[in-house]
C-alpha cells in the first residue's frame, strides 16, 4: 500500500516537473502534457522493460490519467509561474526521491543483487527527466546538474543493505531515503554543488 501511494506521489510531482518544462518552452496543451506524461511514466517503463516485465503503467492505466490530468491541470495554472526552473527543480527533486524508492524496491522483489538494484532505482527515478529534456533540446539534469544521480546511487545502495541486513524496517527506510534524496538535491541546487568537472575550452 505504501509503494502505491508513493508512487502516485511520484507520477503527480514528476507530471507537474514535465509540464512546466513545457510551459517553459511555450509548447501548446499537447506538448504539455506529452511532457508531463512521459516524465512520469518514462522511468517505470524503462524499469519494468529491463526486469522483462510488462510495464506495470500498461496494466494499470490509473498512472496515465494521472499524469495527463495534472498535466493539464498545470497547463491552465502554471502560466502565472514566473521563475520556471527553480519550481521546475523542487518538483523534480520530489519525484526523484520517491522513484528512486520504488525503483530500488522493485528491483530487491525481483531478487537483484547491490548494483541491480542501483541501476534500477536510478533509472526509475531520472530516465522520465532525461527523456523530458533531450525533448526539448537540453542537456539532461544528470549529465550536468549538481550531484543529481549520486542520491539515487547511494539511496537505492542503502535501501538494499538496510532491508538485507534488517537495520530498519523497510518502510523506515523507505521515508529516511526519501527525506534524504529530496533535501539533498534541494541542499545541491541552492548551494550549486557539482561533482568535480572537466573545465576545457
Amino acid at each position: 500500500m505504501v509503494i502505491e501511494i508513493l508512487n502516485i506521489i511520484g507520477v503527480i510531482v514528476f507530471s507537474i516537473s514535465g509540464a512546466l518544462k513545457g510551459l517553459k518552452y511555450n509548447l501548446d496543451i499537447l506538448g504539455v502534457v506529452v511532457l508531463g506524461t512521459i516524465t512520469a511514466i518514462g522511468g517505470g517503463i524503462l524499469r519494468d522493460l529491463l526486469l522483462n516485465d510488462m510495464p506495470m503503467v500498461l496494466k494499470n492505466e490509473t498512472d496515465m490519467y494521472f499524469a495527463i490530468v495534472v498535466a493539464i491541470l498545470t497547463y491552465i495554472g502554471g502560466r502565472r509561474v514566473e521563475n520556471y526552473s527553480k519550481i521546475i527543480k523542487v518538483f523534480d527533486a520530489a519525484g526523484l526521491a520517491v522513484f528512486t524508492i520504488i525503483g530500488a524496491a522493485r528491483g530487491m522483489d525481483k531478487g537483484l543483487g547491490v548494483l541491480g538494484i542501483v541501476i534500477m532505482g536510478t533509472l526509475t527515478g531520472v530516465a522520465g527527466g532525461v527523456t523530458r529534456d533531450l525533448l526539448v533540446r537540453e542537456i539532461p539534469f544528470v549529465l550536468k546538474e549538481e550531484v543529481y544521480a549520486l542520491f539515487c546511487i547511494l539511496g537505492s545502495a542503502f535501501y538494499f543493505y538496510s532491508v538485507k541486513y534488517d537495520f530498519l524496517s523497510k518502510n523506515m527506510t523507505m521515508y529516511i531515503i526519501i527525506f534524504g534524496i529530496f533535501l539533498g538535491r534541494i541542499v545541491a541546487v541552492k548551494y550549486d554543488l557539482h561533482l568535480p568537472k572537466y573545465k576545457g575550452h
